[in-house]
């Protein structure tokens, strides 16, 4: 089985140390602060001579802060977006027909997820101050609210949420999020750890639901038929029996990242013929 779906693999490739960069690019702001000298070092090969250079890193600051809050946004739609790409993770067909009618919207990606895996209220509601706040930040004419479930969340489990997020306050985060306020540096971290916690906490609801010999199939046929990459076929098409079972196995491991395969699941997926052609 899977230890983790490959959309899991690829969204902590996107944020994995999100937070440790974060803390870096503050660091050297503060150092920067501290330092005497307002000029570019030689090797950028640039000027950089600020008239007033405090405000010009409180600013830089600020800025920072917002690009790594957009980027664990897009970590998430990302996420989601590879659970219901082709070979689908996700094999719930409500769940897919919401996420396929949720067109460009993260929030509406998210929340569809979260009804279906019955995510922890105080998770999803982290998420949608997140989105909502990224949206109101980075699109000038949005005016996004969160919903009234997120607000009663983050009401009802601020305790949880202060012990389990190193002392967050929530009580000014519906208001931040929805004016697209500053957020603070504990408020900026906890969001992005929330967003950690979020794609964990579903990622192993999927996998405790996952038809294993569902996907597999669906996953070699997909393969089989790619015309965009005909290297599979072909070599899927010229070996047989144990020899062609081998080679499935091998290539769910090293795709996919399948640990084991049943050996009926091999099996069958050796069978699969492609469309128009023969076996």
């Amino acid at each position: 089985m899977l230890s983790a779906t490959p959309a899991r693999a690829k969204f902590k490739e996107h944020l994995g140390q999100a937070n440790h960069f974060l803390v870096t690019a503050l660091v050297a702001l503060h150092e920067l602060q501290q330092a005497k000298t307002a000029t570019a070092p030689p090797e950028l090969r640039t000027s950089w001579n600020p008239k007033d250079k405090s405000r010009s890193i409180a600013r830089t600051r600020i800025f920072v802060t917002q690009s790594f809050l957009g980027w664990a946004v897009d970590s998430v739609d990302l996420y989601i977006s590879l659970l219901n790409r082709r070979p689908k993770i996700v094999q719930d067909a409500q769940l897919i027909s919401d996420l396929d009618g949720a067109g460009r919207s993260v929030l509406r990606k998210v929340r569809a997820i979260s009804r279906a895996y019955a995510v922890h209220p105080s998770v999803a509601a982290l998420i949608d101050v997140l989105i909502t706040w990224r949206n109101n930040v980075f699109h000038e004419l949005s005016d996004n609210r969160l919903s009234a479930e997120s607000r009663e969340a983050l009401v009802q489990h601020s305790s949880d949420i202060q012990a389990g997020y190193r002392g967050l306050v929530v009580s000014g985060l519906t208001t931040k999020a929805e004016r697209g306020d500053d957020l603070t540096f504990k408020e900026a971290a906890s969001l992005i750890n929330a967003a950690h916690k979020f794609v964990q906490d579903v990622d192993a609801e999927v996998l405790r639901r996952f038809d294993q010999r569902a996907f597999c199939l669906e996953a070699v046929e997909y393969a089989l038929n790619d015309r965009t990459a005909p290297g599979f076929a072909a070599k899927f098409l010229k070996l047989s029996g144990i020899q062609r079972c081998r080679f499935v196995r091998n290539w769910l491991s090293n795709t996919l990242g399948f640990c084991s395969v049943a050996p009926e699941t091999l099996e069958a997926c050796a069978t699969l013929r492609r469309r128009g052609k023969a076996g």
